[in-house]
C-alpha cells in the first residue's frame, strides 16, 4: 500500500520536495495533504505557508514562481496545485495559458525550503504526455486508488488503531459489505463505532449491523439476493425503506439490472477458469465487488440471469412508455425475479 509506506515516510520527517497524487479516493488524497502540512509545518507558520491554488485559475508559471519564492519567517512552505489536469487527457474550458516548459527545470532543481504538490484527483493519467513522465520521474508519486480487499481490511485495523477501537475481522469484513470501499465512508462508520463503543472497546457484529447504514450498492445486492434467494417479502421491504429514503425507482432498477450483469460476465469467466484479479481487470471493478459476485453466482443458473435481465428491460419499457406506474412496475419487477429464480429450466 503505497500511500501507507509515505504517510510513515512523512511522519517521521522525511518529506520530499515535490509530490504527485494522483487518483479517485479523496480520503487518501486529503490525508496526504494534512499529513504533509502538520509535519512540515507547526501551527503557527501554516497560515502564512501554505499556498493552494487551481490549475484552472492560476497559470503554471505564476505557481513554478511562488514555489521559487522563499517562505515567510519559516523553514518550510507548502504550495498546493489541485486539479491538474495537465497529466491527463481531461479537457479543460479554462481560458488559462499555461508555459508547461517552466516546470521541468524546477523538478530537476526544486527549491529546498519549498514542499509542492501536484493533484490529479483523476482515475487515469495521459501517459503519453511529457508532464506526466517528468512529474513521474521526479516527484515522489502517491496513487490515491481503490484498495484492494485485503488492503482495505488492513487499512480499517490503521483506522482503528488510531481511533482507540478494536474492530475483528468478521466485523471488518461485514463493515465493507455495508458501507462499500470508499474510505471516506469507512472512516465516517469507524468514528461512530468509536463513540459508540468507546475508546478501547471492542466493535461487535451487532453494533455494525444497528450503526452502519447501507450503501445503495449494498441494498441492491440484497434486494437481489433475497428476491432470487425466495425472501420476496424481505426484499419488498428493503424495496419500499429505499423508496422511502427517496431513492429514484428507475435508479433502482438500473443499479439491479448492473448487478444483474456483472453476475452474469462473472459466472462465465468463472466457467472459462479466470481468477478473480483477472475479472476484476477485465470488468473494471474493485476486487471486492467480484468478490462477492464470484460467492453469489453459484446459487444462480445462468439462463435465470439472462432472463432476468430481459425481464428488467421489459419493464424499464413499460415505464418508459407509461404503461405502468414506475415504482409499482419495479416491485412487480422484484417479485419476478423471486419467480423466475423458482422456475426451472430443461
Amino acid at each position: 500500500m503505497e500511500y501507507i509506506k509515505q504517510l510513515k515516510h512523512i511522519r517521521n520527517g522525511q518529506i520530499s520536495p515535490v509530490y504527485f497524487i494522483y487518483g479517485t479516493q479523496a480520503f487518501i488524497i486529503e490525508e496526504m495533504v494534512q499529513e504533509i502540512i502538520s509535519n512540515a509545518l507547526s501551527k503557527e507558520d501554516q497560515e502564512m505557508n501554505v499556498q493552494r491554488f487551481r490549475l484552472a485559475d492560476t497559470p503554471l508559471q505564476f505557481i513554478i514562481e511562488e514555489a521559487e519564492t522563499l517562505p515567510f519567517f519559516a523553514s518550510k512552505k507548502v504550495v498546493i496545485v489541485y486539479d491538474f489536469y495537465l497529466a491527463t487527457s481531461q479537457k479543460n474550458d479554462s481560458a488559462i495559458e499555461h508555459q508547461v516548459e517552466t516546470l521541468e527545470p524546477y523538478l530537476k532543481q526544486p527549491l529546498p525550503e519549498t514542499i509542492l504538490l501536484f493533484i490529479a484527483p483523476y482515475e487515469k493519467l495521459d501517459e503519453r504526455k511529457k508532464v506526466t513522465k517528468q512529474l513521474k520521474s521526479n516527484a515522489t508519486v502517491v496513487q490515491a486508488s481503490e484498495l484492494s480487499d485485503q488492503e482495505t481490511l488492513k487499512w480499517i485495523k490503521e483506522q482503528a488503531d488510531e481511533l482507540g477501537i478494536d474492530v475483528p475481522d468478521p466485523v471488518k469484513r461485514r463493515l465493507i459489505d455495508l458501507a462499500g470501499t470508499n474510505l471516506l465512508q469507512l472512516r465516517s462508520e469507524l468514528v461512530k463505532c468509536q463513540l459508540y463503543s468507546g475508546v478501547g472497546g471492542e466493535v461487535t457484529m451487532e453494533a455494525v449491523e444497528q450503526l452502519v447504514a447501507k450503501t445503495l450498492e449494498q441494498s441492491i445486492f440484497d434486494l437481489i439476493e433475497w428476491s432470487m434467494g425466495g425472501n420476496i417479502t424481505a426484499a419488498i421491504e428493503l424495496y419500499k425503506e429505499m423508496v422511502q429514503r427517496k431513492e429514484e425507482p428507475l435508479m433502482i432498477l438500473a443499479m439491479l439490472v448492473r448487478q444483474l450483469r456483472i453476475y452474469l460476465h462473472v459466472k462465465e469467466l468463472k466457467q472459462r477458469s479466470y481468477s478473480e484479479k483477472q475479472m476484476a481487470g477485465m470488468l473494471k471493478l474493485h476486487p471486492y465487488v467480484v468478490k462477492l459476485a464470484a460467492r453469489m453466482v453459484t446459487r444462480f443458473e445462468e439462463k435465470k440471469l439472462k432472463s432476468s435481465i430481459v425481464a428488467a428491460a421489459d419493464t424499464d419499457y413499460a415505464i418508459k412508455t407509461g404503461r405502468q406506474d414506475k415504482e409499482l412496475a419495479v416491485e412487480l419487477f422484484i417479485i419476478k425475479l423471486g419467480s423466475l429464480s423458482a422456475k426451472s429450466y430443461t
